[in-house]
């Protein structure tokens, strides 16, 4: 699986289509009075399923990596308790099994990597192949270095170890900035409907005095200016609440 590009579902895209023309019609109404405001269709639509498929990845990775973590730590528990490499991955394959069932990501990816060990593929080289496709910096990061403990010997199980803890933090304060995030995030999606139920009040409460934004030139380019400033302002609060750690 490649893990960098995600495929919308038909599910998906009958979500993004009727949510793109609902967006699109009430865009048509409250910045133009016109239903040639439609034809923000396209441009909504587009932006739909770009944001879609990005927080698809998201909740891919996000997935991936919890299941890696866990899946690490019984990896690390193995070796630490004097199993062999080989057959610590097997005990990787069915802790996960319990933990997340059969069609979880990384249970997939572990038992593709011990069908290709029984066949005399090096294993560091298929949990490197793993690392790259995945695009997770912690992924990578424990590939590299177990490819090069492997490589070098030495203390490589006490190597494995720190770099298990060291993901094993890194995802924890990860989690722990998303529990303190998550109320400013629902803050954030308020404020974004604020600005058009304010508008759509005004539409109705004041009518006549609207009017002077709608069906001429300069009301056009203000009412424009004012959709693109408010579409900038929700990609910026999205930003930055985007916290990467």
């Amino acid at each position: 699986m490649e893990y960098k590009i995600y495929h919308l579902s038909k599910k998906e895209y009958g979500k993004i289509f009727f949510t793109s023309m609902g967006i699109s019609l009430l865009i048509a109404f409250l910045f133009y009075r016109s239903i040639g405001g439609i034809c923000c269709f396209p441009i909504i639509i587009w932006l739909c399923c770009k944001r879609e498929k990005q927080m698809g990845v998201e909740r891919r990775n996000q997935k991936l990596l919890e299941e890696f973590v866990n899946g690490v730590r019984v990896l690390n528990t193995a070796l630490q308790a004097g199993i062999s490499m080989e057959n610590a991955w097997k005990e990787v394959q069915k802790e996960l099994q319990v933990m997340y069932g059969e069609n979880s990501l990384f249970f997939r990816e572990v038992k593709e990597i011990n069908h290709s060990v029984a066949l005399n593929v090096p294993i560091e080289k298929l949990v490197l192949q793993f690392a790259y496709r995945s695009g997770l910096e912690d992924i990578i990061t424990f590939a590299e270095l177990f490819a090069y403990g492997k490589r070098s010997g030495g203390n490589w199980k006490r190597m494995i170890g720190d770099v298990v803890q060291h993901i094993q933090d890194k995802y924890d304060a990860r989690k722990e900035i998303e529990v303190m995030v998550a109320s400013k995030k629902l803050e954030q999606q308020v404020l974004n409907v604020i600005p058009m139920g304010i508008l759509l009040f005004l539409q109705f409460s004041s009518w006549e005095y609207m009017s002077v934004l709608y069906h001429n030139i300069m009301g056009i380019l203000c009412m424009s200016v004012c959709l693109l400033g408010y579409g900038g302002a929700i990609l910026l609060s999205e930003k930055i609440l985007h916290i990467q750690v």
